[in-house]
């Protein structure tokens, strides 16, 4: 047994759903429509890479549910990669998740909320916006899990207020889109090989929209009975955040049609909540709603900050990182794996710009998702008598449909996008150097169920 300071479990069901919901609402849905805008150019378009996305959640979230009871400590697909498919695959997959995946979501919602705050108040460039935030958000989760907890809880509560009203109060306004097309006449110039590729790369962008959804799989260790809790926040909090980010979609159509969410230079509008609220509310009610979009971003630092840590921690209390990381502070937080996601987030906010990030992001999240979906087919033929508390539903169904729209996305997003190739090989590169350079030396034998 791994001998370190173990978690307290103080996280209910209605706390551990916050977390999820707190975790996927962010960035992605203010900003990710517009991005991909002069791409889809269609409001069906839009609505489908979006509802595809969320299909994508649902059977991530299925097959996790399933894994998560059979290991249910921190750590998420870490954990089970490392598991079902041995130490240095686990290691590849936390470390890519924690050096990039999760710092590239902190990266990129930091910097969202830097390009909003530059908007309404340009005293300073973005990114030193987006680095205070990081660097605020730390602080507090410093202090302890309950006080990062307790953020979480409310950021849950308003986001969702905050949501709703402006579903509510949209549809209640006369449309400002103009000739919204539904169905693009001519669909595009391009062939129907880099069509579909672009659709791919656009489903990779939206599912960075969708990542948290096994943001409990993460803090596995602090959830209070986490074989029924841990299955149910995950579940409940997809749903939910399906459900409304096809209505604010909804609303983004009602306020402008895809051919409006296009600057002078042809390209999306990154800021695309901030401009549908112009549109639709106008003067200061228009300011007013977009206050509180940058409130939004600043409360979802916090969720990939915490997940982000507890992979960091996993992983040294087995070995595969310094000890010193896997250490905890009186308030029960890993404080040097906190101020490692951190500086690792600070140096992506000012290297990086914003699409390219939420492409590679998404990517890299889908396919650590792929590999552990995977395991759970290899696992029901390798290990059919293994104690699985919560067994997936619909078995093989999910993990295959899972499987394709994998696919579909890497292939998507590898034709379209050489950048994002580049930091994803680059930084595999650089995980499998470090292993064979440390982990391998240092990593403890796997706890075997």
């Amino acid at each position: 047994m791994i001998q370190n300071q173990e978690q307290k479990r103080i996280l209910n069901l209605s706390s551990a759903t916050c977390t999820v919901i707190c975790t996927m609402i962010g960035a992605g849905i203010f900003m990710t429509t517009g991005l991909y805008a002069s791409e889809l150019d269609s409001g069906i378009g839009i609505l489908v890479v979006w509802a595809i996305s969320g299909l994508l959640a649902i059977c991530g979230s299925l097959c996790a549910i399933e894994l998560a009871s059979i290991w249910p400590e921190a750590g998420g697909n870490y954990i089970f990669i490392r598991n079902i498919f041995g130490r240095p695959f686990g290691f590849l997959a936390g470390f890519t998740m924690a050096f990039f995946g999760v710092t590239g979501s902190i990266a990129f919602v930091a910097g969202s909320f830097g390009s909003h705050m530059e908007k309404i108040l340009p005293l300073m460039p973005s990114q030193i916006y987006a680095s205070l935030a990081v660097l605020v958000i730390t602080i507090i989760h410093l202090l302890g899990v309950r006080e990062g907890n307790a953020i979480n809880v409310f950021g849950a509560f308003f986001k969702i207020s905050l949501l709703l009203t402006f579903i509510i109060f949209g549809f209640s306004v006369e449309s400002t889109a103009g000739a919204v097309t539904l169905i693009d006449e001519v669909i595009y110039s391009e062939s129907i090989y880099d069509q579909i590729a672009m659709y791919g790369a656009a489903i990779a962008a939206t599912s960075f929209a969708y990542q948290g959804n096994m943001a409990t799989s993460y803090v596995a260790g602090e959830i209070v009975n986490p074989e029924k809790n841990l299955s149910r926040s995950m579940l409940l909090g997809v749903v939910i955040v399906t459900i409304l980010y096809m209505m604010i979609n909804g609303i983004y159509l009602w306020g402008a049609s895809p051919h409006e969410m296009v600057d002078n230079q042809g390209d999306g509008i990154e800021t695309i909540g901030f401009f549908v609220a112009e549109r639709l509310f106008g003067g200061s009610i228009g300011f007013a709603a977009n206050i509180l979009i940058i409130m939004i971003l600043f409360l979802t630092i916090g969720p990939a900050l915490m997940i982000g840590s507890r992979v960091l921690y996993s992983m040294a209390k087995r070995g595969e990182l310094p000890k010193q990381i896997a250490k905890l502070n009186q308030g029960g937080s890993p404080s040097y794996a906190l101020l490692l996601m951190s500086s690792l987030s600070l140096v992506l906010i000012w290297s990086t710009g914003l699409r390219e990030l939420l492409e590679s992001v998404g990517t890299v999240v889908i396919l650590t998702t792929g590999v552990a979906v995977l395991g759970v087919i290899i696992l029901r033929v390798r290990r059919p008598d293994i104690k699985r508390p919560t067994k997936l539903p619909f078995f093989p169904l999910p993990p295959i449909v899972f499987l394709c729209l994998t696919l579909w996305i890497v292939w998507g997003v590898f034709s379209t996008n050489i950048t994002s190739v580049i930091l994803i090989i680059g930084i595999l590169i650089i995980g499998l150097v470090f292993w064979f350079g440390y982990s391998n030396k240092h990593s403890s034998p796997i706890e075997h169920c």
